[in-house]
């Protein structure tokens, strides 16, 4: 379910100009229930060198004491509106 809810966050914001990523604030956080489950949605927006963007949806799930599930996709964009996903590397700050 959380893989869902990365994937469609992920395709709308694939959907949007450079210009509307960049002005993107830096993280953003909702609660979605989605089959009876709450998950925290978030959105991380970084701003890089070179006029590259970073965009990381991340998903999470509480279960007990701290302990939760966490998935997380994102992709760069750069001034010249070329795409690219992240590595798994990219990635770890956010899973």
């Amino acid at each position: 379910m959380s893989e869902q809810l990365v994937n469609e966050r992920l395709a709308e914001l694939s959907s949007k100009s450079l210009n509307e990523l960049a002005a993107l604030p830096a993280v953003s956080s909702e609660d979605v229930v989605r089959g009876g489950k709450k998950y925290v949605l978030s959105v991380w927006h970084d701003a890089l060198e070179a006029g590259e963007h970073q965009i990381v949806v991340q998903a999470y799930k509480h279960w007990f004491l701290g302990i939760g599930t966490m998935r997380a996709e994102g992709f760069r964009i750069n001034s010249k509106n070329e795409r690219r996903s992240l590595t798994e590397e990219e990635l770890w700050p956010f899973t």
